[in-house]
């Protein structure tokens, strides 16, 4: 191995900043971040030493340029060629490395060369009386020269904007920003321009003192995120080291809907989703919070997915629980608004925790055909209650089960058919029983009278209905304006669903004719004898206008039920419409 040679990888510096400019970081403005760290990192240190020591950064603004003050430990020579001039190398150290100094990775000062063509850096350390100059580049050079000494101990930034960024280096800009990425740092922050000095933070915010009031958090709330809250609690986690808050949304919330909050790493702004920390159902609140423990991404923009984060996240929920518990006791009118706009989330959790379910199951509102109501409600008022999975399902009996007097919830969103099925369980006294459409169509009556009438009329519906993959039955129900019902299963709307596509010019349509079942189950059009329209459709010796009638009160019983009507059905009902324009039908029309 005598031959063997070591070489180094060499960096391009270009490739670097494009790289942190369009890939790792998602906004140029970072480098305010960036700065802000390694000013609240030098003043954690220098406190480190000193207890009593009152930190600060001042920004001080220069026309385009723009230097970062901090008046921390500061940087000798060799520390500037050990941290700044070596890419991925932090500069923290020791145990306040991993607990106390937001920085990790050492690559963010390079933040700042995407907004600068160079970085100077001119500081004095709190070890040695000396003070010393770095210049970095983007071309990957840097220089590092010895100056006179500097008044105070610290760390100067200086920035001289390229042209296409020169508006991130106005006031207000850089004011923002600071307020956006730091407003939880427990830091004086002061801007000075001409003179004139601005303290933009105060290191004191509302949500992470202990002594503030509601009123006060409920401002803060408004203020931050725009809206006028419902309610706001307090957030802990051990595990994580999260102190925050949490604000109840007055309105209703869309599931799929993003959820904005404002997260802090050791007071540092991070990101504004809480994926991963969150659980789902938590989706009623936006929270601000800040965590000591958890770890960000490479961007710090994100937090990375790991042990600690798992078991902040089931102490977080513990909080929501908590809070609900105590509002059933000390603010039941607020639990009871909380509920009712919320109660989707409210049942998830309930789904997943019998203590939640025992304690609120009277509280939560269902869709039932009677309209909405409280489950307390609904099993003082019936003995028997159904409740079915399937949305289709609950279009088709609905209405029907409710002139029968039987109430049907719809338990078709999430979670509510796995909560249904916990509350029959824990209620043995309760008759909670699952329906189907077909349960409906067995309670109904036999028709009655001129079985041979009612068998023709059969056979001259079934051939006409086979086109629509539907057979006919004829029954005796309520309510009696109901002229006909359309009643599928499932595996009869798939059946039929096949039956059509296999029937077009779709490519796949053969591909289908494999899927079919040997016994498929054929959705039913069932009349309703008592209906006077059918009883004269019965009558109708007609062939032509027979047909046209079935298929309309085909596409309404389709309409009734909340089916999607396709354009063959559709076809077929205009066509029918037409046939009765010809035959001069139009008192014969059903009303719709």
């Amino acid at each position: 191995m005598e031959n063997q040679k070591q070489f180094q990888f060499q960096v391009n510096m270009k490739g670097m900043i494009e790289l942190l400019s369009e890939h790792i970081y998602s906004s140029p403005t970072v480098f305010v971040r960036e700065l802000l760290q390694n000013g609240m990192d030098a003043v954690t240190v220098r406190k480190g030493i000193d207890e009593s020591f009152k930190g600060k950064i001042n920004i001080t603004f220069e026309g385009d340029r723009l230097i970062f003050q901090d008046n921390g430990v500061g940087l000798t020579q060799d520390d500037v060629h050990q941290f700044l001039s070596v890419i991925g190398q932090s500069s923290k150290r020791g145990e306040l490395a991993d607990k106390d100094l937001i920085g990790k990775f050492g690559i963010g000062l390079l933040s700042c060369l995407v907004v600068s063509e160079a970085i100077v850096v001119e500081s004095r350390s709190l070890y040695k009386d000396e003070s010393v100059r770095w210049t970095g580049k983007a071309d990957g050079t840097y220089e590092v020269e010895m100056i006179p000494l500097l008044d105070e101990v610290g760390t100067k930034v200086i920035l001289d904007a390229k042209k296409a960024w020169r508006s991130l280096f106005k006031r207000d800009e850089v004011k923002q920003n600071v307020l956006f990425y730091g407003s939880a740092l427990p830091i004086e922050v002061n801007l000075i321009e001409k003179g004139e000095v601005e303290q933009c933070l105060d290191g004191n915010p509302v949500w992470l003192d202990n002594g503030s009031s509601k009123e006060q958090l409920l401002d803060y709330g408004k203020e931050v995120f725009k809206m006028k809250f419902l309610d706001v609690f307090r957030l802990y986690s051990e595990a994580g080291e999260i102190q925050g808050v949490a604000y109840i949304i007055p309105n209703k919330v869309n599931t799929t809907a993003t959820k904005e909050h404002k997260i802090f790493l050791k007071k540092m702004y991070l990101c504004d989703q809480a994926t991963n920390l969150l659980p789902e159902w938590t989706s009623f609140v936006r929270c601000i919070f800040n965590s000591n423990a958890l770890q960000p991404t490479a961007s710090r923009e994100s937090l990375m997915n790991n042990a600690v984060l798992q078991e902040s996240k089931k102490e977080l929920s513990e909080c929501f629980k908590d809070y609900l518990k105590t509002l059933s006791i000390t603010n039941p009118e607020i639990l009871e608004k909380i509920i009712s706009i919320h109660h989707m989330f409210i049942k998830a959790l309930a789904a997943s925790d019998n203590e939640i379910m025992t304690m609120f199951e009277d509280y939560l509102p269902f869709e039932t055909n009677q309209g909405m109501m409280a489950f307390g409600e609904i099993k003082e008022t019936y003995k028997n209650i159904y409740y079915t999975p399937s949305l289709d399902d609950y279009r088709q009996i609905r209405r029907i089960a409710g002139s029968q007097n039987k109430l049907v919830i719809n338990a078709a969103y999430s979670y509510e058919t796995d909560l249904i099925e916990k509350l029959k369980r824990s209620h043995a006294e309760l008759k909670l029983e699952r329906i189907a459409p077909n349960d409906i169509l067995e309670e109904f009556e036999d028709a009655i009278e001129d079985s041979q009438r009612i068998e023709n009329f059969i056979d001259k519906a079934n051939k006409i209905l086979k086109r629509h993959f539907c057979r006919a039955e004829v029954k005796r129900f309520e309510p009696k304006d109901t002229t006909a019902i359309y009643i599928a299963n499932e595996d009869a709307l798939t059946s039929k669903n096949i039956q059509s596509l296999s029937q077009t010019s779709n490519p796949f349509a053969s591909t289908l004719q494999h899927f079919k079942k040997k016994e498929e189950v054929m959705p039913t059009l069932c009349f309703n004898q008592q209906s006077e329209l059918v009883e004269k459709v019965m009558l109708i010796d007609d062939d032509e206008l027979f047909e046209a009638l079935i298929n309309v009160l085909y596409v309404q019983a389709l309409m009734l039920g909340g089916y999607t009507i396709n354009k063959r059905e559709m076809d077929t009902f205009n066509d029918a419409l037409y046939q009765f324009m010809i035959l001069g039908m139009s008192n014969f029309l059903p009303k719709f």
